[in-house]
């Protein structure tokens, strides 16, 4: 008889549920050579628009970016 294993619990850095889409300019889609140069793009631009998100990831199909909310330094909670 088999045993089943039982799944290791994953700690993540963030709650589920709390990301957050950022829809990126088009413009971005022509401008950008390469992927890696599409993420730095995708990244300045939440930078500058929404400082309080961090990126966790960029998606270049659907033309956003999946960031979570950085807790001020200050914020215990």
């Amino acid at each position: 008889m088999a045993v089943k294993k039982k799944k290791e619990r994953i700690q993540k850095a963030f709650k589920e549920g709390l990301e957050y889409q950022v829809a990126l300019p088009f413009c971005y889609t022509w401008m950008a050579r390469t992927e890696k140069e599409y993420e730095a793009y995708a990244k300045g631009y939440v930078r500058i628009t929404h400082p309080q998100f961090k990126v966790i990831d960029v998606d270049i199909n659907k033309r956003i970016a999946i960031c979570i909310q950085e807790r001020p330094e200050g914020d215990s909670k």
